[in-house]
């Protein structure tokens, strides 16, 4: 079994007290770790060394969850759901550290016993399980691949076994499914966007590198850098001054997607935090008009801090109880719909032990309304752009072709011809856009462009 080798030196105990925290809060309370880390770095005195090991042992013992309780399950007598979630954490930390660091099997058990002191009354047993994981660990047997494939793919890559077989009925393709899995638990690149309102990415890239950041072009995106280093990337100066914003480079695609161009009446319906306005109003060069429309006034208030830092003149925000008097004036409605996620599991894996088989049918309810309410915004000649994060093909395909067949004055605009150069690589069936973690080394993104033509 693969092992990542650390340079980190001394780590202090309470680095795995936090861990631990995180840990708990996730399971437990439901909480996000990117938001728990970032308050725990503001707050907390940690050396870099040790935030990296933090990092690297949340993100990594989430994205293997299923195979480490797997291997705990089976090198000892524990029985993982039955027990404490703080006693589980404990065990967890010290199995990813045996499956995938050089960590040595004293300082394991040293670990064990620091986390779970003797005053504790599962002190022991967390001792004898881990233990019991040291000695047995390389002689567990995983689920045979072609006898039990949805088993062996569920366990081996870690995801729970309702996505395993919901992947494999959609793709068809079992390797395929088993490479999705696998590049689902690699720990995703540092993409960012260069703003086209103050730089491009070549001098982009050079102010970064003079600040201690190299970097390199994105594969498909012309706006996207891959940033070798990821610490302190929000304290640099070229962050500070709005030359880039951190943007997957699936993401960079879906909004090049809109068509945007200077002087045109854009409407990004569910904006978050802002992002793709921002690119939009790269795009559009600050002439015409941007209305970004999002339920959360925090977001909406965290979207003007950002197209202030970014020099992005031509945004509004609004809520949703302004959307009728923008019926039919749009030149392009731009849609980023909420949706189960699945496609961003790298980058957030514990959204897939969150996620439930109900909740994607709950989330095709909405986003159907949600298309059907902001398709009327857009003006006859007009661009419609519905896309998700996702790759459950009931949120996306069967989203719009419903949509379609119910709306007659939409046209489907294949994805390849509005640039195949860009596009081309991303097209699947009927013209949808999609693109793929294990294929494009991007986040898993969905999209759909739509011309309307009329009065149906």
């Amino acid at each position: 079994m693969d092992k990542r080798k650390s340079s980190i030196g001394f780590t202090r105990q309470k680095t795995y007290f936090a861990i631990l925290d995180i840990l708990v809060a996730v399971q437990a309370d439901k909480k996000y770790p990117d938001v728990l880390l970032g308050g725990l770095f503001k707050e907390g005195n940690f050396s870099s060394p040790e935030k990296a090991r933090i990092v690297e042992f949340v993100y990594g013992i989430l994205r293997h969850r299923g195979k480490i309780d797997y291997v705990i399950a089976n090198a000892s007598n524990a029985r993982i759901s039955e027990l404490d979630i703080n006693i589980t954490s404990i065990i967890r930390i010290c199995t990813y550290q045996a499956l995938f660091t050089d960590s040595t099997p004293a300082g394991i058990l040293s670990n064990a016993t620091a986390l779970c002191p003797n005053g504790n009354k599962f002190a022991g047993f967390v001792k004898r399980t881990v233990e019991a994981v040291l000695r047995n660990k390389g002689n567990v047997i995983f689920p045979d691949k072609e006898k039990s494939r949805v088993d062996y793919i569920s366990v081996y890559h870690s995801h729970p076994s309702w996505i395993v077989k919901k992947w494999l009925a959609e793709f068809q393709e079992p390797g395929e499914v088993e490479e999705l899995c696998r590049a689902n638990n690699l720990d995703p690149p540092l993409t960012i966007r260069s703003n086209p309102l103050k730089t491009d990415p070549f001098d982009l890239q050079n102010s970064l590198k003079d600040e201690g950041y190299p970097s390199s072009t994105t594969a498909f995106s012309p706006f996207g850098l891959v940033v070798n280093k990821k610490e302190n990337i929000f304290k640099t100066e070229a962050f500070r001054n709005g030359l880039f914003e951190v943007q997957d480079e699936g993401s960079q695609l879906i909004t090049l997607l809109a068509g945007a161009k200077p002087g045109e009446f854009v409407i990004d319906a569910c904006a978050g935090n802002g992002g793709k306005s921002l690119f939009l109003a790269g795009l559009m060069k600050n002439h015409g008009t941007i209305v970004a429309f999002e339920t959360h006034a925090s977001k909406l208030a965290n979207l003007r801090r950002r197209a202030g830092r970014a020099g992005a003149t031509n945004i509004q925000t609004a809520g949703v109880d302004e959307l009728q008097q923008y019926n039919g004036k749009a030149d392009c409605v731009f849609i980023d719909a909420p949706c189960s996620g699945m496609g961003v599991f790298r980058r957030n894996p514990d959204s897939k032990w969150r996620l439930a088989a109900d909740d994607i049918k709950e989330l095709a309810a909405k986003q159907k309304e949600i298309l059907m309410e902001y398709s009327r915004l857009v003006k006859p000649g007009g661009r419609l752009v519905y896309a998700t994060c996702t790759i459950s093909r009931e949120e996306n395909e069967d989203i719009v072709r419903e949509f379609l067949i119910e709306n007659r004055g939409f046209s489907q605009v294949p994805v390849s011809g509005i640039n195949t150069d860009l596009f081309g690589k991303f097209t699947i069936r009927d013209g949808f856009f999609r693109s793929l973690p294990h294929i494009h080394n991007t986040d898993g993104f969905f999209a759909a462009v739509m011309r309307c033509i009329g009065s149906d």
